[in-house]
């Protein structure tokens, strides 16, 4: 009998489907370019490519072989002809395509990181440009303007608005970090009257963010908050009333072709604001600072200890490393002499954490609320068991609901649906569809598998049809609600949108989708990528809020079950928070913070 030849690690992994296609067709390339590759490069190659489709800007290369498959989440008997132990560093030392960063090769090797060359440039530029912003400036008594932006009784307590507010004057480059109702929108409406209050022209601001969604909300909230402020017509109208994608603000400075731009296109703002930066990548962000202007203050805005963005890099998560508010000494007196009568806590730290600034008192969630109680526990990882439960047992809007996966669990959550869609059949107008979706979500961790959205969503519909609640057509009809999940920039429709299917009194079907601050009409037939919206992963919500949000977990312990992804569906309820499954998958999750290896981290702790 002829002994069957055991295969390679990399013919195990093109067979199990690990390997994938984009990572045979690169060695390809590099042994076509460079010549055959050792062991150790094909491995190390393979795994920096991985690494960088699951969010992380570099490889460990120090780690063992085994936790990099770990943490990438591959099923052991996948890997288990992977080499055993750590990669030989000392072998990679005259690789043709494993250099210095200034060194032309593929890959760049830096502090036991291991990058594509590409991307540890972003991050070397990213460096330099926040080392060169944190330049302060110096501006003099502005306390009569602040007294009227920020009228306050109580001097003792730090109003970290004020206090990010008045450092926005100084700081070129300001993060503003805080959760869901600390006053994001509220400090940004004051700062923008407050620079331009000081101002002796018309200020040129920007605002933006990464998604459709997010732009619209922040627009739409901006404006609120300016119309609630004592000001005249003549003075709302300096006042950007739009937001716009990061893509879109960028999208008359780059040009496409062979040959690069006679001369680089700049953003000429004053003030440039981007909202929800959290979900910000590094080649984002890279592209931001290329064409920001030098004259040009930027504002970050959004929340740490949210999810980090789809795509690879953690650069807000990153950029905001310091524990807590404080101030270098001279920092802090400046502040004092422009109008901050409040002690500030003062301490030793570097120039970035001295432009970064937490909003920590929530308006929305206090603690005697369960939402505020349960999002605040799960931020600092407190995940006993016991405590979990107390929680949910004192307060009236959290509530705790074991659920077993079995046939009957499911169509229990699907005859709840199903009533909704029901109900949503007799409303006429796509403002109240719009408004009767959003008083209560269901969300997912997975979006695959028995508790995906996938799965869930399809499960709805089978049921719609089957007992013939809706006229369908071509898959549409009243009632149904969707999210867009790719940019069509014909429609202007941007991933993220919601919308509702209407039938109007002719009987025609329309999808309305809520797309930044307006709503577009659109017949259905010419949207292409949507998914019901009936179910939604933590991800799809990022960015969204819901009057009740209800939770299903997996039925078993997942890598994707992390502190920020809970703390992101929690935060997405305004009013109520249901949890469905087991209590231990859930405080499992609590322990497990996302890890994400970027070189941007590690630097910024050493340089800035």
């Amino acid at each position: 009998m002829t002994k069957r030849k055991q295969l390679t690690w990399w013919e195990e992994g093109v067979k199990a489907g690990w390997i994938e296609l984009y990572e045979q067709e690169m060695v390809r390339f590099l042994e076509l370019e460079f010549g055959p590759l050792s062991d150790e490069e094909k491995l190390c190659a393979v795994f920096v490519s991985l690494f960088l489709k699951a969010g992380h800007t570099c490889l460990p290369i120090q780690e063992k072989t085994n936790l990099w498959a770990q943490d990438l989440g591959l099923d052991p008997d996948d890997i288990r002809h992977l080499p055993k132990g750590h990669v030989d560093i000392s072998a990679l030392q005259n690789s043709r395509i494993i250099g210095e960063l200034y060194e032309m090769k593929p890959f760049a090797l830096h502090q036991n990181l291991l990058s594509f060359r590409k991307v540890k440039n972003q991050e070397e530029k990213l460096l330099q440009w926040v080392a060169e912003k944190h330049k302060n400036n110096s501006v003099g008594d502005i306390s009569k303007y602040i007294g009227d932006i920020f009228p306050e009784k109580d001097k003792k307590e730090v109003n970290w608005q004020k206090v990010a507010a008045v450092l926005s004057l100084i700081s070129p480059f300001l993060i503003i970090s805080g959760g869901p109702g600390t006053g994001k929108t509220t400090t940004v409406a004051r700062l923008l009257v407050l620079h331009q209050k000081i101002s002796d022209k018309p200020l040129k601001i920007a605002l933006a963010a990464p998604t459709g969604k997010a732009a619209g909300r922040m627009g739409e909230a901006l404006a609120g908050q300016l119309a609630s402020m004592d000001l005249s017509e003549q003075e709302l109208r300096q006042f950007p009333t739009e937001a716009k994608t990061i893509h879109r603000l960028l999208s008359g400075t780059e040009e496409r072709g062979l040959l690069p731009p006679v001369e680089k296109k700049l953003l000429r703002y004053d003030l440039v604001i981007i909202d929800e930066a959290s979900m910000i990548d590094l080649s984002l962000m890279h592209r931001l600072i290329r064409h920001l202007s030098p004259k040009t203050r930027i504002i970050l805005l959004g929340d740490k200890d949210q999810l980090a963005s789809v795509e690879a890099g953690s650069v807000f998560a990153d950029l905001c490393q310091k524990q807590e508010n404080g101030f270098l000494d001279e920092t802090a007196r400046k502040l004092w002499k422009m109008g901050v009568q409040s002690e500030l806590p003062v301490r030793a730290q570097s120039r970035l954490d001295d432009s970064i600034v937490y909003l920590t008192k929530s308006y929305r969630f206090g603690p005697d609320t369960g939402i505020g109680a349960l999002s605040e526990t799960v931020k600092k990882g407190e995940n006993d068991e016991e405590t979990i439960t107390g929680i949910f047992n004192e307060f009236e809007d959290l509530e705790y609901n074991g659920f077993h996966y079995q046939k009957q669990d499911f169509e229990a959550m699907i005859d709840g649906l199903i009533e909704r869609v029901e109900a949503a059949q007799k409303l006429k107008s796509y403002e109240d569809l719009m408004v009767f979706w959003k008083e209560s979500i269901w969300l997912s961790v997975l979006r695959r598998g028995m508790a995906g959205s996938d799965r869930l969503n399809s499960l709805v519909e089978q049921k719609i049809a089957s007992r013939l609640l809706a006229a369908i057509e071509n898959g549409w009809y009243q009632g149904r609600p969707v999210i867009i999940t790719q940019n069509d920039y014909s429609l202007g429709l941007f991933n993220g949108d919601l919308g509702v299917c209407l039938k109007d009194q002719n009987g025609e079907l329309w999808l309305y989708v809520e797309s930044g601050a307006v709503t577009k009409k659109i017949k259905p037939g010419r949207v292409l990528h949507f998914d019901p919206a009936y179910f939604l992963t933590v991800h799809k919500s990022q960015g969204s809020e819901f009057d009740h949000v209800q939770l299903l977990l997996p039925r078993h312990d997942n890598p994707l079950m992390t502190r920020e992804l809970i703390y992101t569906a929690i935060t997405r309820a305004k009013q109520r928070f249901s949890l469905f499954g087991d209590l231990q998958v859930f405080t499992k999750g609590i322990d497990r913070q996302t890890r994400r290896y970027t070189g941007l981290r590690k630097a910024l702790s050493e340089r800035v």
